[in-house]
């Protein structure tokens, strides 16, 4: 197994407590071999963390010259990323609190310090905080992946507050982050009239569904409508809850929308459940025909008329339609007959 050396400056203005906490290190275990500098004092100790790398910093807050936990401040400001372990005489555990608030990854109390296990937990330390690190690393690369994308994207808190709020989201609602941050989705992207449904669809994803496709507008400061699809997801860590959910949202242009309405209406016409109100639709259809001046002629009636036979016997069955979805599968009908006899006159 290929050990690597961990190097290690210790800052401590006593020699004799130097050469034990040197002697100790040298002893403590196979899977540790460390390379120890010693400063005896913390001015030194920035010259040395100038000029070269370390693994980690043991700091002495019985430092001569020094003023307390003025010393971590020093040290952090130098080396941002070194973790620093603070060797200290003191029980009083307000020091120990405030030494880590001041960027101190962990604390020894003397004469615990001169132990084996000093090492370990050296290791320990060096561990845990490139785990941080590798995290606040995977966070910010997240972070720039949502601002960067190349449509709105919001990220929405369980309780329905904004967490994140992309640069396209920032223009399309022209509001900036500060203002958004913390305040409820749905009354900051969502018009009034349309929050039940988006509000029904985010629960949903609270329950571990994705959805897709859901149909909002927004209103321009010149007074204009735009339609907006938008689709969610939840955020999850591996079978962790769910802690928030994305909301990826982009502008459609007429001719999406237009496909899309049609999508709608097709799914809606040919669904099982509804076959059967294809008989009383096409009896009601040929009346709407006769006042298209396209096809007042004898021999186009004859055509939709048995166009809607066609339908009748391929569609009919013992279900019912509600009575509200009629009239869109009569514009359907009437769409496709009448665009079927525009081709044929052509």
């Amino acid at each position: 197994m290929d050990i690597k050396h961990t190097n290690v400056l210790l800052v401590e203005d006593d020699p004799a407590a130097g050469r034990l906490i040197r002697r100790i290190l040298s002893k403590a275990g196979q899977n540790f071999r460390c390379s120890l500098r010693t400063a005896p004092t913390v001015s030194k100790a920035l010259e040395q963390l100038r000029k070269r790398r370390f693994d980690n910093v043991l700091l002495d807050l019985g430092i001569s010259g020094s003023k307390g936990l003025e010393r971590v401040d020093r040290i952090r400001t130098t080396s941002p990323d070194v973790p620093i372990i603070v060797l200290t005489t003191t029980t009083d555990k307000d020091v120990q609190v405030e030494a880590i608030k001041r960027g101190a990854d962990d604390y020894f109390i003397k004469p615990k310090v001169f132990c084996e296990s000093l090492g370990e937990h050296i290791q320990y330390v060096i561990q845990r905080k490139k785990a941080i690190e590798s995290l606040r690393r995977n966070c910010e690369h997240f972070r720039a992946i949502i601002e960067n994308a190349p449509c709105a994207v919001v990220c929405i808190s369980p309780e329905g507050h904004i967490q994140e709020f992309n640069a396209c989201a920032r223009r399309l609602w022209n509001k900036d982050i500060r203002e958004v941050a913390g305040k409820s989705f749905l009354q900051t992207c969502v018009e009034r009239g349309e929050r039940f449904n988006v509000y029904v669809n985010l629960r949903k994803v609270l329950c571990g569904e994705s959805v897709r496709s859901v149909s909002t507008t927004i209103t321009n400061p010149d007074g204009a409508s735009e339609s907006l699809c938008w689709d969610f997801g939840p955020i999850r860590a591996k079978d962790g809850p769910i802690s928030s959910v994305i909301a990826v949202v982009r502008r459609q242009k007429p001719a999406e929308l237009q496909y899309d309405n049609g999508l709608s209406a097709l799914r809606l016409a040919f669904n099982p459940r509804f076959d059967d109100a294809v008989e009383n639709i096409l009896a009601s259809l040929s009346a709407i025909l006769e006042k298209t001046e396209k096809l007042n002629s004898r021999a186009n009636r004859a055509t939709v008329k048995q166009s809607a036979d066609n339908m009748q016997s391929a569609y009919c069955s013992e279900e019912q339609i509600p009575p509200h979805k009629s009239a869109a599968i009569e514009r359907l009908v009437l769409s496709l007959i009448t665009g079927r006899q525009d081709t044929k006159t052509t």
